[in-house]
């Protein structure tokens, strides 16, 4: 898939110059929407310190090296000596998703956000959020990870945002992709994978007030933007394969 760098200085998303790197194969730069600015929440990308201490707990240690690893050489190419606030991969979302991929995903649950961190790959290239989910329904699990609907897993997403030692903050998204919030609920499609009872966001659609909300901007979800909860989770419930 084309992977493009789109890095803006001054406010997030909002550019007053523009420095486009590109990746060998060539691809579009979509603008950004003043729909997708109005719903952009930058509270909800975790902070990872650029000179954070590594946990004295071995196991900790152990598990975040290796976690870490697999997000060296990112193409977010964090760097503390750069000019720009906000660092844009565009051309990266799989907009073909279907409204709620079933297929795509090995494991599908109901859960709550409890908890978030960031975390800089082993290089510090690359960033990445991690989000702690209470599982409060399981919908699907096709993976060879034992799940139950009181687990309580980990699931992750590239980026986030890093301060620097100069305690400057840099923005690292991917258009069209949104990050939970601790503290809602969300119905997730989940990859597997990672290990250590990690999964990585497919997709999802956040549960507030009554009403569904898709994270995403993905043009299959838009039906069910604004949509009332519970006929929602009743369409869900109705297509998820029997256990």
């Amino acid at each position: 898939m084309t992977h493009r760098i789109l890095l803006c200085i001054s406010l997030p998303l909002i550019c007053l110059a523009v420095l486009v790197f590109f990746f060998p194969t060539p691809g579009s730069v979509r603008p950004v929407t003043v729909s997708q600015r109005q719903k952009f929440d930058e509270s909800r990308y975790p902070i990872a310190d650029y000179l954070s201490a590594n946990s004295t707990d071995p196991h900790e240690q152990l598990k975040r090296r290796s976690r870490a690893e697999k997000h060296n050489k990112s193409k977010w190419q964090v760097n503390p000596n750069g000019l720009s606030d906000t660092t844009v991969i565009v051309d990266s979302t799989d907009q073909t998703l279907p409204s709620l991929p079933f297929e795509q995903s090995p494991i599908v649950l109901i859960g709550q956000v409890t908890d978030s961190q960031a975390y800089l790959s082993q290089d510090k290239s690359g960033i990445y959020s991690s989000f702690t989910v209470q599982v409060n329904e399981l919908l699907k699990n096709s993976s060879k990870t034992w799940l139950s609907s009181d687990s309580r897993i980990e699931v992750e997403r590239e980026g986030g945002r890093v301060r620097f030692p100069s305690g400057r903050l840099h923005l690292y998204i991917t258009d069209g992709q949104e990050m939970p919030k601790v503290g809602l609920r969300y119905v997730l499609f989940l990859s597997d994978g990672l290990g250590e009872n990690v999964f990585g966001i497919i997709s999802a659609y956040e549960l507030k007030d009554g009403r569904v909300y898709a994270l995403d901007n993905l043009k299959n979800q838009k039906p069910y933007d604004g949509a009332d909860e519970l006929t929602f989770l009743k369409n869900v419930r109705s297509k998820a394969p029997r256990q």
